[in-house]
């Protein structure tokens, strides 16, 4: 949906196979299928017919007749499921018998229906085996991707700069659910970069509809229905014109959804009803529209604790989470620091010089929480290059800044009472190298990490072990 390389790929992989021998039945599934708008439709009247198609050309479901003029019906179920076992067989039979439906399910059938005992149940059937198939190449695609060791797309990414290993694995599981038509939650706290997730998710589908990004907070429902669905001229008073929606804006693309943890319960009922259909009513009309965007939502909310709390529907939030992505908070990333510090205090113009860290000052980062995380980082690094002097930015200004935002330079403390001291207290050089040695193991030998984690620069802990390897 949205490109026409996954437009051509949904033909071939909806090839529908019909086997069965009876001209007039033919005829009569065949219109049933139009009617219900599957398009590639292929035909069999016998059991070796069917097999000469399946050599030739790419099928995804079958609807089989056991009766043929030429083999057993479950001869060539045997046969397809040895040699396509990835195709789905539904028998389509005029034989209502138990002991038959079992073999053939047995033998690794989808689906046994009698002959006109239940009106609809085979479009019932074909739908759920397409939706099924359609779940076992996404996960196919998923699992590939996050095996990769390297991007596809690696231009999708590339706004987010970092270093580290857990944002790149969330770089390919971005990579392997992007293609895929399901919604996609983005959780974590707020200044992570959900948005650019976000855009990094669109991006890597390869969706030829536009990125439309809303923010739901604070919104009152009335205006918030007019703002994604739209409205018919006269829907209210003032609405002189017709107004399109931002729904209808991203068909095709991405619909990205900020703060949807605070979408009031009227909302989350017509959001529902998109996302399990695909429909949506305009203010003012009674006839529902068809949506093919893609919706990704995002929230620094705990939903899980609001639906528990009766706050936010159950249902909603698993149709929503169908992929999940936490970005984590900058506290738990701080060898992205330097990057990110490199980044922010580059010149404003091509010819101004980039402000520089002291290694105190740099120091200061690395202790600090950043509850505001990468856009409090840059907040800061805005505000020192404005009183900076020399180009240099050193541990006094920080220590100013980093107050004035926090109220203290202090890191954050630990609980009361943490340690237990031996009766002979140890010196603070095996203290020291107590403790560098649990960060390592802490961090399975990752220096940047046990950096973070000891509140200093990886430089300074690489100097660290190099003096201790050299006594």
């Amino acid at each position: 949906m949205g490109n026409k390389t996954g437009d051509a790929q949904a033909q071939t992989e909806e090839a529908i196979l019909i086997v069965e021998d009876d001209r007039e039945v033919v005829d009569i599934t065949v219109r049933m299928l139009e009617q219900e708008q599957f398009k590639n439709i292929r035909k069999a009247c016998t059991g070796e017919d069917a097999i000469r198609e399946l050599e030739r050309s790419t099928v995804e479901v079958i609807l089989l007749d056991l009766g043929l003029p030429d083999l057993p019906g479950e001869d060539v179920l045997e046969r397809i499921k040895e040699r396509y076992p990835e195709i789905t067989v539904i028998i389509v039979t005029a034989l209502s018998d138990v002991d038959t439906a079992v073999r053939c399910m047995s033998r690794g059938a989808f689906d046994y229906i009698v002959k006109g005992s239940e009106p609809g149940r085979i479009i019932t059937s074909l739908r759920r085996a397409l939706q099924v198939r359609k779940k076992e190449r996404d996960f196919a695609i998923l699992r590939e991707r996050i095996q990769s060791p390297s991007l596809k797309n690696p231009e999708a990414f590339a706004p987010i700069l970092t270093l580290s290993e857990r944002m790149k694995s969330l770089f390919r599981f971005v990579e392997g659910v992007a293609p895929t038509d399901e919604p996609v939650l983005i959780v974590g706290e707020t200044g992570v970069g959900k948005e650019l997730f976000a855009r990094a998710v669109h991006i890597a589908s390869g969706r030829s509809g536009a990125f439309v990004a809303t923010n739901l907070g604070g919104v009152e429902d009335l205006m918030l229905s007019d703002t994604l669905f739209g409205h018919k001229t006269g829907a209210y008073t003032g609405a002189q014109d017709a107004r399109p929606g931002l729904i209808a804006t991203a068909d095709g693309g991405t619909l990205f959804l900020d703060e949807i943890g605070d979408l009031s319960g009227s909302s989350q009922v017509k959001l529902l009803r998109l996302l399990e259909n695909g429909e949506y009513y305009p203010l003012g009309s009674d006839t529902p529209k068809q949506s093919k965007a893609r919706i990704v939502a995002a929230t620094n909310h705990d939903l899980e604790f609001l639906a528990r709390e009766g706050k936010f529907r159950k249902d909603l939030l698993y149709r929503l989470s169908t992929y999940k992505i936490t970005v984590p908070p900058l506290r738990e990333r701080k060898e992205d620091l330097p990057l990110l510090c490199s980044h922010f205090l580059q010149g404003k113009t091509d010819a101004s010089l980039p402000y520089t860290l002291t290694a105190e000052a740099l120091d200061l980062l690395y202790q600090y929480p950043f509850q505001g995380n990468v856009r409090e980082l840059r907040s800061i690094l805005m505000q020192a290059q404005v009183l900076g002097t020399n180009h240099t930015i050193d541990a006094v200004l920080l220590s100013k800044l980093l107050k004035d935002v926090s109220g203290k330079t202090e890191p954050p403390s630990f609980e009361s009472a943490p340690y237990l001291f031996p009766a002979k207290l140890p010196t603070i050089r095996h203290m020291i190298d107590d403790l560098v040695h649990e960060a390592l193991k802490r961090t399975k030998g990752r220096q940047n990490e046990a950096a973070a984690l000891l509140g200093i620069t990886p430089q300074a802990l690489s100097k660290r072990l190099k003096q201790k390897r050299t006594l």
